[in-house]
């Protein structure tokens, strides 16, 4: 009898592999969660909650907010108490102070929101958002100080 049938596969099998972490529907695709049963964890995906934003863009904000105070801070006489910061400070001024920053939190946050449905990623992203927001609340407490002892004088 012939063969009625006309198979069109290759031999590859993509879900054979797992999915990378890039794809070409990052952020656009439509994979929110993993595709099978029981995948919920260690998986990569296209599509981001909106807690995850939440604190991806919290840190950044929070990040950023650090930054300014911090050029505010030393401009007052003050000094970068992190020993990275305090070295691209010395190396590239305000200009390599703002290029390390930005780029390592950056890049920092980008890693951890493609990997966010990893084991203990979104604690840690949550817990970044809890440090820089009581750095930003010690940079307050410093300026309020400072400007209380301006009142003094």
């Amino acid at each position: 009898m012939m063969d009625l049938v006309h198979e069109r596969r290759n031999g590859i099998d993509r879900r054979e592999r797992a999915t990378g972490v890039f794809s070409r529907h990052w952020l656009i695709g439509r994979r929110r969660t993993g595709r099978r049963e029981g995948e919920a964890s260690n998986i990569y995906v296209d599509r981001y909650d909106a807690w995850d934003w939440v604190l991806v863009l919290g840190v950044l904000g929070l990040s950023l907010l650090d930054m300014v105070f911090t050029l505010i801070h030393l401009e007052a006489g003050g000094t970068e108490a992190n020993p990275v910061m305090a070295w691209a400070l010395a190396w590239g001024g305000h200009g390599g102070f703002k290029a390390v920053k930005i780029a390592t939190t950056v890049i920092g946050l980008l890693v951890l929101l493609v990997h966010v449905r990893f084991r203990r990623v979104r604690a840690l992203l949550s817990v970044a958002f809890l440090v820089y927001a009581g750095v930003f609340a010690f940079h307050i407490y410093l300026t309020w100080m400072r400007m209380a002892a301006h009142v003094v004088e």
